[in-house]
């Protein structure tokens, strides 16, 4: 019994360290200002989400995307667009029209992407102030925005159930 007792322990430790982490990147925002994941770190969570212009449920989330950024000071609100370079203008006019709150990046060569297997968006991803993925979620349907705020306000040890 010990020895089980031992194993699984030492299982439940080996888990924690191959918690996944967000990998480090250097992204253009819309004024081609490279942004780099540690500069986005430290505050408190960061909400993460890949998103194209072609893409009907990406919009129908920023909305509430942009109510999480303006609601918690301590959360940090990414969109990452995965358009094409051809495409930047059209997804940078778009975003400009909605006056969000949110931080935009551009990942036009889909590099992250490719490294965290988002291959349709919309894909968000929470992580804790240390870069550690905590939540990933893939699709948007109205609702799951409350998944999100329950993550955050646990990120941020606030009651777990959403005002």
């Amino acid at each position: 019994m010990k020895k089980i007792t031992t194993i699984l322990f030492m299982l439940l430790l080996v888990s924690f360290a191959l918690a996944e982490v967000m990998p480090d990147f250097k992204l253009p925002d819309a004024a081609g200002k490279n942004i780099t994941l540690q500069e986005l770190l430290g505050k408190g969570p960061v909400l993460i989400d890949f998103w194209a212009d072609y893409c009907k449920p990406c919009k129908d989330a920023m909305p509430q995307l942009n109510t999480l950024a303006e609601k918690y000071d301590s959360l940090t609100v990414v969109m990452i667009s995965i358009d094409p370079p051809k495409n930047l203008p059209k997804a940078k006019n778009y975003l400009k029209s909605k006056n969000y709150k949110f931080i935009t990046l551009f990942d036009s060569e889909k590099i992250l992407a490719k490294k965290l297997g988002v291959v349709n968006p919309p894909h968000t991803f929470i992580l804790n102030k240390t870069g550690e993925i905590v939540y990933s979620h893939i699709g948007y349907e109205p609702g799951v925005e409350n998944e999100y705020e329950l993550n955050i306000r646990n990120l941020l040890g606030l009651q777990n159930e959403a005002e």
